[in-house]
């Protein structure tokens, strides 16, 4: 039988049906036309290399990680790359790479760009495994471009590193704040996680506080992800147990009064065990996109995945809606990468069977006055089974970029990114 789920939100408070993809909106019945779709290559890819493990977009430079690319005869050190659109010595329908991003020092198994963030002329990239302050504590390397030349300009540490924290597995960035998680940081016990604010202070970041959760324990993996937007941050912990075993939270926090204060705790209103609420977030204004991408849907299947979009009035955050796939089944992990602008939510089923096995799939939503509907499908022009399209993406600016690490374009696991305009093609 099918599950009926009661949503209530700020604006209205309605039923929706677990197989549904938003509250009160029928199955879709066309196909996608969205049909302006370009795929980028590192220029020196190669098998192994996993690019597109991790992405970021801002206007129009775009930024990959390679995280398992070897740096002369140094393995697994990892590189990112930098494209920008138009330009001089464009290629690949008008993407132009522009930089290859290396550590100086780099290290074997380093794995850098494992995550990245970006925003204008600033790279961050994740180096979670660096052994700086201890095998696996991790850092973020800092780049930063004038004109069109990039230079690594910082190293950062956690003030109280220890071996083991995994800092730099979930970075978020703004002109202002540089927000790190280390979900294996002990604060308060054994992998309990944190996460770190850095401020930027004349073209250097400096730490600023240290938050872990006031409920925390053993085990939650707070900071597994981060997002911020302006004074407000997110801080996801997908094996917080308050709901469910593993069940996940996101916690809320806005800088007030000098100070960052917790704001919230948000949890899935039908929350279950290993859902993993919180392991992906992101956010925009006042409106923020939660992922739990094991969850259960009796009609789809285990592991069908869904994610959940929470609005704020005043300092109070309501569940507004629980999206899931409209062409669904088990094991999809619809939520494996969530991004939200404005009126538009992306949300990537990696293991969806597309094209063939686990080929993967995105789905798009808009928000109209009626609130958020399913608008359209996603799915790579050349995708090959194993694929995962859908392994990380982001937005801006009416454009998506959506990974594929596992693409074989330049041998086996070798990986691609596919950017797409998010406008209609007209007919």
């Amino acid at each position: 039988m099918t599950r009926i789920i009661k949503l209530c939100a700020i604006f209205y408070c309605g039923v929706a049906f677990a197989n549904s993809h938003v509250l009160g909106e029928p199955l879709p019945t066309k196909t996608s036309n969205l049909t302006n779709q370009t795929i980028i290559l590192a220029k020196d890819g190669k098998a192994g290399d996993s690019f597109g493990y991790s992405a970021a977009i801002d206007g129009t430079t775009i930024l990959v990680g390679a995280f398992k690319a070897d740096i002369d005869n140094t393995t697994d050190a990892g590189a990112a790359y930098v494209f920008v659109e138009g330009g001089k010595g464009q290629y690949q329908n008008g993407w132009h790479q522009q930089a290859k991003l290396v550590a100086e020092p780099a290290f074997a198994e380093d794995t850098l760009g494992g995550k990245v963030a970006l925003n204008g002329d600033i790279a961050m990239l994740g180096v979670m495994r660096r052994d700086d302050k201890g095998k696996d504590a991790g850092a973020v390397v800092s780049f930063e471009r004038t004109l069109s030349n990039w230079r690594q300009t910082q190293i950062i540490t956690a003030p109280d590193a220890k071996p083991g924290d995994a800092f730099g597995q979930s970075i978020a960035l703004t002109d202002k704040y540089l927000v790190i998680g280390a979900p294996r940081n002990d604060a308060l016990g054994k992998d309990s996680g944190a996460a770190y604010i850095f401020l930027r202070e004349h073209n250097t970041w400096r730490y600023q506080a240290k938050i872990k959760a006031n409920d925390g324990v053993a085990g939650d993996l707070f900071g597994i992800s981060v997002a911020i937007d302006g004074n407000t941050m997110l801080v996801g912990a997908d094996l917080h147990d308050a709901k469910a075993e593993n069940a996940g939270a996101v916690y809320v926090y806005r800088f007030d009064d000098n100070q960052w204060q917790q704001e919230a705790k948000l949890m899935a209103s039908d929350g279950g065990k290993t859902d993993i609420f919180g392991v992906r977030v992101a956010i925009s204004g006042d409106t923020a996109l939660i992922s739990a991408r094991r969850d259960d849907i009796d009609s789809l299947g285990v592991d069908a995945g869904s994610a959940y979009i929470f609005v704020r009035e005043g300092k109070t955050w309501t569940e507004q809606v629980k999206l899931t796939s409209p062409d669904g089944y088990a094991d999809d992990r619809f939520g494996r990468g969530v991004a939200l602008s404005g009126d538009t939510a992306i949300i990537s089923a990696m293991n969806h069977d597309a094209n063939g096995t686990d080929t993967g799939a995105a789905y798009v939503y808009k928000k109209g006055q009626n609130g958020w509907g399913y608008a359209n499908k996603i799915m790579a022009k050349h995708s090959m089974a194993g694929d995962r399209f859908g392994w990380n993406l982001d937005l801006s600016d009416g454009v998506a970029v959506i990974t594929t690490p596992y693409h074989a374009a330049n041998g086996n696991e070798s990986g691609a990114v596919f950017i797409q305009e998010l406008k209609p093609t007209a007919k």
